[in-house]
């Protein structure tokens, strides 16, 4: 009896190569999943001091898996390595460290966003104020703690009226302020909608190619780990240049939330293809939800597509994502002469005509494009 317990314990143990908190979430995810490991598993921490030195160490053998964030591993993915395990995602929205909420900053306000969509999505919010990025407001630090403490100072000392971080980074400063989410608000339609920057907010366990990852099936979580394989193939099939200039958002939800939220909002349901004439919901109880957008430097433009889809239907509808992503590129980055104008898409007249009328967009720009290369 004694050797069954022993030989079990053996077989569910698992070493996971640790490092230290680095404002993405992932010691502190990691973490609380060792303290609170599932019966019959045994999850063990070993400290390394970067990323490049856990990988290394875990090619050698010295460890069965390494803790990273999503954004990591997609930058980094290797042949012989495997993203094993995807936890469950954590919150994925930025917050605005800030007194005021977005929409009652003072006008000519000064607010430093973290990344440059961020920074685009707030301006199109509030064109009325100044946003930049750390390195253009000052001689900002390269950690992230450092630069996020030298941010609260100017915050402290009024310099600035506030600044944008990762949730998870805000989560882990020895402070607490006051933060304002800025995310998707479903639960609130009438506020400024901000998708997520890409891949934000996605924990994965790395292992070797040849590792057996049999008993980790129990904390891996599925619709993480088919979210972030979408996220992954979107970006794949997004020119390189443009991956820091796009918002994305992949997740499951539940059919019976989506209703919901399209009746506060009074969406079509027939529309989106969620129930039949009897009014009742097709095939699974589950969609796909694909928010995709990119801002242009001023704010005034927004490209987005959005899709949801029962999950069967995934490869296929993120290839319509992408294909309809390429072409509303395509229409705004082009020059349409005025003779031809009359012959662009109903939907694209309507969009642009709402931009002249709400002063967003001036007349001499009509004919010229509503996305430039560079932006």
């Amino acid at each position: 009896m004694l050797a069954e317990v022993n030989a079990i314990t053996e077989e569910g143990r698992f070493e996971i190569l640790l490092c230290p908190e680095l404002g993405d979430g992932v010691h502190t995810h990691v973490q609380k999943l060792i303290d609170n490991h599932p019966d019959g598993l045994v999850l063990v921490e070993k400290q390394v001091p970067h990323l490049e030195t856990a990988i290394q160490l875990l090619r050698e053998g010295h460890g069965d898996m390494v803790a990273a964030s999503g954004r990591w591993w997609f930058e980094n993915r290797s042949s012989d390595l495997v993203a094993s395990v995807v936890l469950p995602r954590r919150e994925p929205t930025r917050v605005l460290v800030s007194e005021d909420k977005p929409e009652y900053i003072p006008k000519g306000g000064i607010i430093i966003a973290d990344c440059e969509i961020v920074r685009r999505q707030m301006i199109r919010l509030r064109k009325d104020i100044q946003v930049s990025l750390p390195n253009e407001f000052g001689d900002a630090p390269e950690g992230v703690f450092e630069r996020t403490l030298w941010l609260e100072e100017l915050r402290q000392n009024s310099s600035i009226d506030g600044y944008i971080i990762p949730r998870a980074l805000h989560a882990s400063l020895p402070f607490r302020t006051r933060r304002h989410t800025l995310g998707m608000q479903r639960e609130n339609p009438e506020r400024s909608r901000f998708i997520p920057v890409p891949l934000d907010g996605f924990t994965v366990l790395i292992s070797r190619q040849d590792f057996p990852v049999g008993g980790l099936a129990e904390i891996t979580d599925v619709g993480a780990a088919f979210s972030l394989r979408l996220e992954m193939m979107i970006l794949d099939n997004i020119d390189e240049d443009m991956h820091h200039k796009v918002a994305l958002m992949v997740e499951q939800r539940k059919v019976g939330t989506i209703l919901r939220e399209a009746h506060r909002t009074g969406d079509d349901l027939a529309n989106r293809g969620m129930v039949t004439d009897k009014d009742e919901i097709k095939s699974s109880k589950t969609r796909i939800d694909i928010a995709l957008e990119t801002v242009n430097k001023d704010g005034t433009v927004t490209a987005g597509v959005e899709k949801v889809f029962p999950p069967a239907e995934s490869h296929s509808a993120t290839l319509t994502v992408l294909n309809n992503w390429n072409s509303i590129l395509d229409i705004m980055r082009g020059t349409p002469e005025e003779e031809t104008r009359g012959r662009m898409k109903e939907l694209m007249d309507i969009y642009i005509d709402e931009l002249v009328s709400k002063g967003r967009l001036s007349e001499d720009r009509i004919y010229s494009p509503l996305i430039k290369e560079d932006d």
